[in-house]
C-alpha cells in the first residue's frame, strides 16, 4: 500500500455538498462530465465551478469523461482547472499519451470480472498515470457493486492503481486485508451517496477517519499513540532454531512487548557485538536466509499486530534486489527496516522513493559523534523512529551507562527533533533501560534477550526473564 492512501470521492455537483465532502477528508474529488450520467454536472453553476476552480491546491481535481472528444475534454479541463482525466470509455492510449503531451494526467478505468480483463492494461502502460479498477458492467461505472479483488493478484503491471466498486462503508475491514504493490488508493461514489450526486458527508468523514488510521503505518500508529515506555525487542531470524522465527514473534506479543526488530543473519555483521554475531554464525549453518525469512513471516500478519522491523545489512539485500525487498517487506506486513551500513547519502539518492512507494519506513541510526546537522538531515528526511545508538561501539549488554552516555542522552533530548527516538547498544536491565528511557520514547533490547534465548527453556519463558532484568514484571 502507498504511504497515503488516496481517498478519491467522485461524483457530485452541488457546491455546498462538495465544500462538506472535503472536510471529511477527500484527497481528490471528481466531477462527471458524461450526459448520460445521473451525476452528470450539465453545464455546472457559476458557484460550481467556482468551488472546483479555487478549492485548496493540496486537493487533486478529477474529471470523469467516456469517449468525449479530444478538445471538449482540454476545455473542460481549463474551464475547472482539473489534474486529472478519468477516461471510462474505449478512449485509446494515443488518447491518453495526447492528453499527457497537454500535461494532464491521466487516470484510464477498467471493467474487471476475471483474470481476463487485466490483460487490456498491457496497452496502456507508460500512457496513463493511475489505472481505476471498477466493476464490469452494462453502464460505465457507478453501479454500486463490487468484483472480486483478489483477481487483481495477477496484475504486474507498472502502473499504480484505483481501487473502486461498490465501496460502501462496511468495506472497511475487507479493504484494510487488500495488498498489492501498486495500490495507490480507493475511488468512493455510490456506496457513499443519499441521493445521486449528493454524498453522505457524515459517513464520509467516520470511514475515511477510519480507513487512514487503519492504513497507517504501524510504525507511526504506536509512536502517535504511546509517546514514552516503548520497547522494542531484537532477536536474529533461525535462531536459536531455524523455524523459531514465528514462536518468537508469538511470544513478544503475548507478553506485550510493542514493537519487534527481527535480524536478518549475515556472515559479516559490522554493528554486531560477539553475541550477535554468534547467532547470525548459527542461524546462517541452520539454513536462514532472507527468501527463507519472508517466507516464514508470509502468514503473520493473521496473528501478528504490532510492528516488525527488519534489521540487516545491504549486502545480503542488495543480493535479493532493494525494490524487490520493499514490495517483499510490504506484501508480508513488514513495518519498517534498518539497515546500519547505508549510507545516508544513498538513502536520499537511491532508496527513499522506492521504500515510500511500499510504505517501509528506513530507521537511520545515530551515535554521539553523529554531527548536529546530519541529525537533523535525518530527522526532517526520515520517518518511524530515529535509532539512536548509546555508544560508538558494536552491540552488547552493559551493567550501566555511565555521565558521558546520560549527556549524550540529554543533548540530544534538547535538540526537539520531530521524529521519536530509540535508544539501543547495551540495554541490559533495570539501570540501563530506566537511564535511556528517562531521555526518549523507549528503549531496543537485543544481545540480552538473545542470549536468553539460547539460555531459557522457551521462547516464553526467554521473554519473561527479560521483563524481569528490565523491572518490568
Amino acid at each position: 500500500m502507498a504511504t497515503n492512501p488516496i481517498i478519491k470521492v467522485c461524483g457530485m455537483r452541488d457546491p455546498a455538498n462538495i465544500g462538506r465532502v472535503i472536510e471529511a477528508g477527500a484527497d481528490w474529488l471528481g466531477l462527471i462530465f458524461y450526459p448520460r450520467s445521473s451525476r452528470y454536472v450539465g453545464e455546472g453553476s457559476r458557484e460550481l465551478k467556482e468551488k472546483f476552480y479555487h478549492a485548496d491546491r493540496r486537493i487533486k481535481k478529477v474529471g470523469v469523461f467516456v469517449d468525449a472528444p479530444l478538445e471538449q475534454m482540454l476545455d473542460i479541463a481549463n474551464a475547472y482547472q482539473l489534474d486529472y482525466l478519468q477516461l471510462h470509455g474505449n478512449e485509446s492510449p494515443d488518447i491518453c499519451y495526447a492528453l499527457q503531451k497537454r500535461g494532464l494526467a491521466v487516470i484510464k478505468a477498467f471493467s474487471i470480472a476475471g483474470v481476463s480483463d487485466l490483460e487490456v492494461t498491457k496497452e496502456y502502460e507508460g500512457r496513463a498515470d493511475y489505472f481505476l479498477f471498477d466493476t464490469k458492467c452494462e453502464s460505465y461505472g457507478g453501479s454500486g457493486q463490487s468484483f472480486d479483488w483478489s483477481v487483481l493478484s495477477a496484475y504486474t503491471g507498472e502502473t499504480p492503481f484505483l481501487l473502486s466498486g461498490g465501496i460502501r462503508p462496511e468495506s472497511l475491514l475487507t479493504l484494510r486485508q487488500f495488498s498489492h504493490s501498486r495500490f495507490a488508493g480507493i475511488d468512493l461514489n455510490s456506496g457513499f451517496e443519499v441521493a445521486p450526486a449528493h454524498k453522505n458527508s457524515d459517513a464520509l468523514r467516520q470511514f475515511i477517519t477510519n480507513y487512514k488510521k487503519k492504513s497507517m503505518n504501524r510504525i507511526d500508529h504506536l509512536f502517535e499513540t504511546k509517546q514514552e515506555g516503548i520497547l522494542s525487542v531484537y532477536f536474529t531470524a533461525g535462531y536459536p532454531k531455524l523455524n523459531d522465527t514465528m514462536p518468537v514473534l508469538r511470544e513478544l506479543q503475548a507478553e506485550g512487548i510493542d514493537m519487534v526488530e527481527v535480524g536478518i543473519p549475515f556472515s559479516d555483521p559490522m554493528a554486531d557485538g560477539v553475541v550477535i554475531q554468534a547467532a547470525a554464525t548459527q542461524a546462517l549453518h541452520n539454513g536462514m536466509s532472507l527468501k527463507l525469512l519472508f517466507s516464514q513471516l508470509k502468514d503473520a500478519r493473521n496473528e501478528i499486530h504490532i510492528p516488525i522491523v527488519l534489521m540487516g545489512y545491504l549486502n545480503p539485500i542488495m543480493q535479493y534486489g532493494f525494490e524487490n525487498f520493499c514490495r517483499s517487506c510490504n506484501e508480508v506486513g513488514v513495518d519498517g527496516v534498518i539497515i546500519p551500513d547505508l549510507p545516508y547519502a544513498d538513502y536520499m539518492a537511491d532508496y527513499k522513493a522506492i521504500a515510500e512507494t511500499y510504505n517501509i519506513r528506513v530507521i537511520m541510526l545515530i551515535t554521539p559523534e553523529t554531527s548536529e546537522e546530519r541529525i537533523r538531515l535525518i530527522d526532517r528526511n526520515t520517518s518511524g523512529f530515529i535509532y539512536m545508538v548509546s555508544s560508538a561501539a558494536t552491540t552488547g549488554a552493559q551493567k550501566s551507562f555511565d555521565e558521558q552516555k546520560q549527556d549524550y542522552f540529554r543533548r540530544i533530548n534538547e535538540m526537539n527533533l520531530s521524529t521519536p527516538r530509540l535508544v539501543g547498544f547495551g540495554i541490559s536491565n533495570k539501570a540501563t533501560y530506566d537511564a535511556a528511557s528517562a531521555h526518549a520514547s523507549g528503549v531496543i533490547v537485543g544481545s540480552r534477550f538473545v542470549q536468553l534465548l539460547a539460555s531459557e527453556s522457551s521462547p516464553k519463558a526467554a521473554v519473561q526473564r527479560l521483563l524481569t532484568d528490565l523491572g518490568l514484571k
